[in-house]
């Protein structure tokens, strides 16, 4: 792309100290990405592969512990105070779960001339037409303003949660998995509204999510993560059919078919085995202990992330045979025996 990336993460890590003395659990390792303007970029992996810590540490929400994170040029972890929190405005987070990012007590009008209120609009009228507005762009009519948000469902009360963000002009959403916990009837609904919202107001948005058909139908790249470290980044369409490293190619034969008939004669590489602690990762390549293609050289050192293509980038050994098709039978067979 020949613009500018909105957003741009340099080699960020996150540490926690852990429960065991002198440990530290490394949640995210050495991530870089970027999110150009108007764009939506998916975030896949397992369950403790550190997507939501990157999110909120994006965000601010966690502390990194080094790398940078440059939202226009500007590195948001050099800034405190009034400069952070006006740059702040220009990155918004969609939560999960619409049940406890709302407060219960308030109103959909409170909620959204809250947010207007920090963000610095001071005009009763103003807001009053603003509130109205950002109903109106997620699809709830202005008579719900007066409802408490507890009285809403999940899909609506998401909504709100997603005008909220949308209060202070954001040019970048991170939305950490906004449709996992709402009804599979309520996810399309929601996933259109981010589609449009991408088209009408040009919000570049970071799409963290378990469900890899919701980003392949929204998502223009996606990264892959495991285990604290990007593994995979490529176009979507490219990525999603020609996986080329172990991890991908596990994580996409995983997801069930939408077609019971397919899925009860699909056969395919399942993922085998346990995350490791995230407080002693492997050495070397981190899914070597999961990994039926890991050889010695495996455990000696990180692989180098393998361009395939334009922009298709893959950290393993064998990512050019993967990427050509050579090494997915043996794939295939090796995961079965196991």
């Amino acid at each position: 792309m020949t613009q500018a990336p909105v957003l741009k993460v340099e080699n960020l890590q996150t540490r926690f100290k852990s429960v065991q003395r002198g440990k530290y659990v490394h949640a995210v390792d050495d991530v870089s990405i970027e999110l150009y303007p108007g764009e939506i970029v998916g975030l896949v992996g397992e369950s403790g592969c550190g997507k939501s810590t990157l999110g909120r540490t994006i965000v601010g929400l966690e502390k990194a512990t080094s790398g940078r994170v440059l939202l226009d040029g500007v590195d948001l972890t050099t800034l405190s105070g009034a400069a952070l929190r006006d740059s702040r405005r220009a990155l918004q987070y969609v939560f999960q779960d619409p049940y406890s990012s709302l407060n219960d007590r308030q109103t959909v009008g409170e909620a959204l001339d809250e947010a207007l209120v920090i963000a610095g609009t001071r005009s009763p009228e103003e807001r009053d037409r603003r509130t109205k507005e950002l109903l109106d762009q997620v699809g709830l009519a202005s008579v719900v303003r007066e409802r408490h948000t507890r009285e809403l469902s999940g899909g609506q009360r998401q909504r709100v949660a997603i005008a909220r963000s949308l209060a202070v002009n954001p040019r970048v959403l991170i939305c950490d998995e906004p449709v996992s916990a709402l009804d599979l009837s309520i996810r399309a609904q929601v996933m259109n509204l981010f589609l449009r919202l991408q088209k009408d107001l040009g919000v570049a948005c970071l799409f963290i999510a378990h469900d890899l058909a919701l980003v392949r139908q929204a998502a223009s790249r996606v990264y892959v993560m495991y285990l604290g470290k990007l593994v995979e980044h490529g176009p979507s369409q490219e990525l999603y059919d020609r996986p080329s490293h172990p991890y991908s190619q596990m994580l996409l034969a995983s997801a069930p078919e939408v077609d019971p008939r397919i899925e009860k004669n699909r056969r395919g590489p399942l993922m085998i085995g346990e995350v490791p602690s995230p407080t002693n990762p492997p050495s070397g390549c981190r899914f070597r202990t999961r990994c039926p293609l890991a050889v010695d050289d495996c455990a000696k050192a990180l692989p180098p992330a393998h361009v395939l293509s334009p922009g298709h980038t893959a950290a393993c050994t064998f990512a050019a045979d993967l990427h050509r098709g050579k090494r997915s039978a043996l794939l295939q067979q090796e995961v079965s025996a196991a």
